[in-house]
């Protein structure tokens, strides 16, 4: 039977595989220049835009968690690259997950359906953590592992010949996913390896910060190396909303005159002691609200910070701009025009 796991929400390296699969991995090299495979992204979107790393494998074998960036956006065992999209709903759109190198189909898992992991209510999945996923056996003695996929939207089977950017599926959150997201890893020569840096996972905090030997393209390496922090979402309601209801349902609907105007921002990674400022204008140009959230006493891997509360006195185009600032410097910056209609008194 089958085995695909994926360390997306499971916290241990071992059993990652199951032998079958290891004996795929564990094949002899192939004679090519082993320093540069030239992988690239497992996912066809625009980084920063419509997709967003989440988290990133941990390089550490201690109890301090660590990426290969010397940051914290992983967390303890997680072994893999995960590339989301914002919302359950975004899966509809059918982000393409695609080969990052050349090779052959040697599992194949689909059937399993979407949904967010709840760690509460959710029955177990032992087994089935991985979702829908993938096995891809490639020359130089790497295997690629694909995860989480939308159910149904494999376009390939095992023995399956893949090129580079070859469509794989979709990317859902099927298995043990509590944001939808692919989830990728690769072995070389059996071992789990960290492609960004090229090297074994669990060398310690020694092994990170150093991609010069990546298994990774050039463009795709620089991409990977850019802060993971992100404002995923901005918008205008007449409540705080939610993060497990943004994750699940997307954005809560607008405001109508006489009513609170509450703006929110959603973002992922966020730093100890960075803050939001929110800027809100009315359809006159008039500034609504010009506001800083408090700084942040800890890193937050997801974030939900929100002001307001005054009433829209008119309909009409608001204009919403909000920034993400660490020290004196901008992370990132968003605008974003939304219209409240007409409410009753």
């Amino acid at each position: 039977m089958l085995t695909l796991k994926s360390l997306c929400a499971a916290h241990s390296r071992h059993g990652l595989l199951a032998m079958a699969i290891l004996a795929a991995a564990s094949s002899p090299a192939r004679a090519q220049d082993r320093s540069s495979p030239n992988l690239g992204l497992p996912v066809d979107c625009r980084l920063g835009e419509d997709c967003f790393v989440q988290q990133m494998p941990d390089v550490d074998p201690s109890e301090q968690a660590v990426d290969p960036l010397c940051g914290n956006a992983t967390y303890q065992g997680h072994d893999g690259w995960d590339i989301r999209i914002r919302t359950l709903k975004d899966i509809e759109r059918g982000t393409p997950v695609i080969a990052i190198a050349d090779g052959t189909i040697t599992r194949a898992r689909d059937g399993i359906p979407d949904r967010i992991y709840d760690r509460a209510h959710d029955m177990d999945a032992a087994g089935k953590e991985c979702g829908n996923g993938l096995l891809v056996e490639h020359a130089d003695g790497l295997v690629s592992q694909y995860c989480h996929l939308k159910e149904g939207s494999l376009v390939v089977r095992p023995g399956a010949r893949v090129k580079k950017g070859d469509r794989l599926g979709s990317i859902g959150a099927s298995g043990l996913a509590e944001f939808p997201h692919v989830h990728l890893s690769v072995r070389r020569d059996g071992k789990p390896t960290e492609p960004l840096t090229g090297r074994p996972l669990g060398l310690g905090r020694e092994s990170c910060g150093e991609t010069g030997a990546g298994l990774f393209e050039p463009a795709v390496r620089d991409a990977l190396s850019r802060s993971p922090s992100a404002i995923l979402l901005v918008g205008l309601a007449n409540a705080p909303p939610e993060l497990s209801s943004l994750v699940r349902n997307g954005e809560p609907p607008g405001p109508k005159t006489f009513e609170p105007v509450v703006a929110w921002v959603w973002a992922i990674n966020v730093e100890s002691e960075s803050f939001f400022r929110l800027r809100l204008v009315d359809p006159d140009g008039r500034t609504m609200m010009n506001v800083e959230t408090k700084s942040l006493e800890r890193r937050k891997a997801n974030y939900l910070a929100y002001a307001g509360g005054k009433l829209a006195q008119r309909e009409g185009e608001y204009g919403l701009q909000v920034d993400l600032i660490s020290g004196s410097k901008t992370i990132w910056s968003t605008t974003r025009s939304i219209l409240i209609g007409q409410g009753e008194r």
